[in-house]
């Protein structure tokens, strides 16, 4: 009963930081929207969101994540899915960082590392090159408990 939620420009990077990203302006330009119909399909639970990060995140305040697979290559656009979907992750829910262990990526792994350094969890390696991040509980207050 959860909406899969797909968030991309559909249509090529935006900006980079030429300091932090290997990736250009208009890299990828070669997919689009009904090309990645195509593939997904267009069931009723599949809500596509086509625009630019963090713009497509402005009507999903209230929103409960359990699980968000990014994919977005850059420091920026990785930074700014951190700042909208970490605080919104349920406790236990995960995040998959697609291009964490990818020399191509430096600025992804910059903006994981940066991000969590303050948050109380850790980003684990996998051996596809990715990272995951769980959302720890949140501690119990002793004082509630007695």
């Amino acid at each position: 009963g959860k909406p899969l939620r797909l968030f991309d420009t559909f249509s090529g990077m935006p900006e980079t930081d030429t300091v932090k990203d290997f990736h250009n302006k208009g890299d990828f330009s070669n997919t689009n929207l009904t090309a990645v119909k195509k593939v997904v399909g267009e069931r009723s639970f599949v809500k596509y969101e086509p625009g630019f990060i963090p713009d497509t995140f402005a009507s999903h305040e209230s929103a409960q994540i359990c699980f968000a697979h990014i994919d977005v290559d850059i420091y920026q656009s990785v930074m700014d899915c951190c700042d909208f979907i970490f605080p919104r992750l349920v406790e236990g829910g995960f995040m998959v960082f697609d291009d964490y262990g990818f020399p191509t990526c430096p600025g992804a792994r910059q903006a994981v590392d940066e991000y969590f350094s303050s948050q109380g969890a850790v980003p684990i390696c996998l051996p596809t090159g990715q990272a995951i991040v769980f959302k720890p509980p949140v501690p119990a207050r002793l004082d509630a408990i007695s």
